[in-house]
């Protein structure tokens, strides 16, 4: 190491140790925070809790702050032509009252990635700091404003060029150190409406998506805190793949889902073949679920048979199949949905038993009462008319019978997937979704209050009771309860006789009175050993307790982040459409790689299938990771119209090769991958399984092609393009993306012919 970069990285090595050292600092007082809030709960009175809560769950903010040191807190450093410099992070520190380190996601900071030659913004010199953890070990420099740089040391061969160096490893990487102009764009733009990030392979879409969503956290804190943004993804690999990102930015409330993990308690990881793919995701897919929800279940009775007055009333298959379009009239025109129609269903059941009534000396209503409250008619309804589970719903689509608005050839296509499953795919989970929206949830069963008598004879131990309760102990005499508090939080004590209920009210309305409330009068009630005591009336009621946390609303996002969206069918559009109805968004998709066979053809044809119309465009118009040489050579798949991306990065290894023995060649092909990379084997989805057992190195990945998009690969060995084509109508669009994944090596190895696109390309 020459001796100025040994002097710069010492000097930067003491700014990074005074900021671990006041780290260190503020996680102590985090920790004391959390304790003291502790012990003023268990010390003080009931407001202590209060206070608890709030000083516990600071400080439990405050420390997953502080522990994002993986790649190293400080990164940066910017020095302007006024002589000023600051030092940039992954979060703002205080040294005193002066700034020590800026959290990148402050207006301070933004000249650190907006800052060209071209347009220095002041910036003489921008500095990235490598470290590892709280270690500098090495600097890079670019120097933006050189005729002012005066004594400034410049070191390096520029950050970005450096960063693009680096091995990617099994997780995505941050990119704070190196985000560039038209990134830092867009992931500082508006958060209302919609902000399209559209760009080619590499040119960091994803990576800017999560820093967008790190900053919009950090500039709307108040809004978009406890999980309001959503984070949507193409697949559970992809998903996967990207979850190390924001937590290196210090933020974990974003809710990071895939594709097939939108409903809930299902996770789908594969997906259909492209025909069915076709099926499912057409808009058609929903008049087919629309009927299939009206439709009575397999196991329902086909008769009902009862006795009343002397008579056998029977209503017969053909019976209750008109029954159960008159239920679905009824429902239909007052908008009952199906799993809170059994009301409706019992209603019309008992009409067509009257039908089958000889009634000229009986009263139809009394019939209806009685008739209505037999349980055998209880228990057919229940069993006709059933509460159904999108799940029981779908898998009746393996009878071919019940798909209704399909053609014959589709409608058996369909009902074999669903013959034949083990379990449900990424194409069914918007299927799904549709059937919890059209099937609606049950009315809930009216739940009324526990008598006090009986909660005191099934209680065992204390319990809590939901206001304040005067009640006198047999060994401590008169003491005073809180909402929600098993144990006392005041006790008289022998000043106040047992007999001396005035006198033991009246400490009470003191004690009441200094926790806030004011006490207008006295009632009965229970303590929370079930004892008799007295419950005070309170000049303002205490807030009524909410419903249990099982039963509560989930909050609306308020922010959705879509990864790869070109790839969405018109059923998937829906699914995220209702997700979406209330937030803001930011879609991020490259046209080129949209693969699905019912992708949209446009950006304004899929925002419009979402039900979103005005977009904020923002183009990333320069690849960073994958080299030249393997971009101009994956471009020759490109879709005609679609301009390919411009690569930044020079270097890169294409070998495209024609063998005989194919298993051979990629078998010496994978031992001979770089062992210190990360290395993939991608091929068509088919021949991927059987390439799975074949590839004997531990640290080399068999991905099937249609689950890579998104994913990168220093280096990546293509199997047979041929096959990757015919394996889908947009075959070529699949070919694209795979031909992406590579950021260092590519090698291309085939038995066909390569598609006519890739023909007399270098070899």
């Amino acid at each position: 190491m020459s001796d100025a970069r040994g002097r710069e990285i010492a000097a930067e090595q003491q700014v990074v140790d005074r900021v671990y050292e006041l780290l260190e600092g503020m996680r102590r007082r985090a920790n004391d925070l959390a304790g003291e809030g502790h012990r003023r709960a268990a010390a003080g009175p009931a407001t202590g809790l209060v206070e608890r809560d709030a000083m516990v769950h600071q400080a439990a903010v405050r420390l997953r702050a502080l522990d994002v040191e993986a790649e190293g807190i400080v990164f940066g450093r910017l020095d302007f032509d006024d002589g000023e410099s600051f030092h940039i992070g992954r979060l703002g520190v205080r040294d005193g009252l002066e700034p020590l380190l800026i959290d990148w996601r402050a207006p301070a900071a933004a000249a650190f990635y907006r800052a060209t030659p071209g347009e220095p913004l002041g910036v003489v010199r921008r500095r990235v700091i490598i470290c590892r953890g709280s270690k500098v070990v090495d600097l890079d420099d670019d120097v933006l404003s050189p005729d002012r740089a005066g004594d400034l040391r410049v070191l390096g061969e520029g950050a970005l060029l450096a960063a693009l160096r680096r091995s990617r490893g099994p997780h995505m990487r941050d990119i704070v150190s190196t985000i560039q102009r038209e990134q830092d764009e867009a992931i500082r733009a508006p958060a209302r409406g919609v902000t399209l990030i559209s760009g080619g392979p590499g040119t960091g879409k994803t990576q800017v998506a999560l820093h967008r969503a790190a900053y919009l956290l950090y500039t709307n804190r108040g809004r978009f805190t406890d999980g309001r943004i959503l984070v949507v993804g193409p697949s559970t690999v992809f998903t996967r793949y990207i979850s190390r990102v924001l937590p290196s930015l210090g933020e974990e409330s974003v809710h990071l889902r895939a594709l097939g993990e939108l409903v809930d308690s299902v996770t789908a990881t594969r997906r259909d073949r492209a025909h069915v793919a076709r099926i499912k995701g057409d808009d058609r897919m929903r008049n087919v679920l629309v009927e299939l929800i009206w439709q009575p279940p397999p196991s329902a009775p086909r008769r009902l048979r009862l006795v009343y007055a002397g008579q056998v009333l029977t209503l017969d298959a053909e019976d209750l199949a008109v029954v159960r379009r008159r239920v679905r009239t009824r429902c239909e025109a007052s908008g009952t949905r199906p799993n809170a129609a059994g009301p409706t269903a019992a209603a019309v059941l008992v009409d067509a038993l009257w039908q089958k009534v000889d009634g000229r000396h009986l009263d139809r209503e009394l019939f209806a009462e009685d008739v209505g409250d037999r349980n055998e008619l209880l228990g057919f309804r229940q069993a006709w008319w059933p509460t159904l589970a999108p799940t029981e719903v779908l898998s009746w689509l393996g009878d071919p019978a019940r798909v209704i608005g399909l053609a014959p050839e589709d409608a058996e296509t369909l009902a074999a997937t669903y013959r034949s499953r083990s379990d449900w795919s990424v194409d069914d989970v918007p299927l799904l979704d549709e059937l919890a929206e059209l099937l609606g949830e049950p009315p809930a069963a009216p739940k009324a209050p526990e008598p006090e008598w009986r909660l005191r004879e099934l209680t065992i131990g204390t319990r809590t009771v939901a206001t304040f309760v005067l009640s006198c102990g047999l060994q401590e005499g008169w003491e005073l309860y809180a909402p929600h508090l098993p144990t006392p939080i005041a006790l008289a004590g022998p000043t106040i006789d047992n007999d001396a209920i005035g006198a033991a009210q009246r400490w009470a309305e003191a004690v009441i009175l200094r926790e806030g409330h004011h006490v207008v009068g006295w009632t009965d009630g229970f303590d929370p050993h079930g004892e008799e005591g007295y419950v005070p009336v309170l000049a303002e009621p205490l807030p009524v307790e909410g419903p249990d946390d099982d039963s509560a609303i989930e909050e609306p996002y308020l922010h959705v982040i879509l990864d790869e969206a070109q790839d969405l069918s018109p059923m998937e559009c829906r699914m995220i459409a209702r997700r979406v109805e209330y937030a803001s968004m930011t879609v991020v998709g490259d046209l080129g790689q949209a693969t699905h066979p019912l992708a949209a053809e446009s950006w304004p044809q899929l925002l419009a299938r979402i039900g979103k119309r005005e977009i904020r465009t923002l183009e990333l118009h320069t690849g960073y990771r994958v080299p030249q040489v393997i971009a101009e050579y994956a471009a020759r798949a490109l879709a005609p119209g679609i301009a390919p991306t411009r690569s930044y990065r020079p270097g890169g290894t294409l070998s495209v090769r024609q063998v005989d023995d194919l298993h051979a060649a990629l078998r010496d092909a994978a031992r001979q991958a770089p062992r210190d990379a990360a290395v993939a084997v991608i091929a068509a989805d088919d021949r991927a399984e059987a390439l799975a057992g074949l590839i004997d190195a531990p640290d080399v990945a068999v991905v099937p092609a249609s689950l890579v998009k998104g994913l990168e690969y220093d280096h990546v060995i293509v199997v047979e393009p041929a096959e990757i084509v015919a394996a889908e109508p947009r075959g070529m669009n699949r070919l694209y993306v795979v031909l992406t994944r590579a950021v260092a090596t590519l090698v291309v190895l085939h038995h066909e012919a390569l598609p006519a696109a890739l023909r007399d390309a270098p070899q």
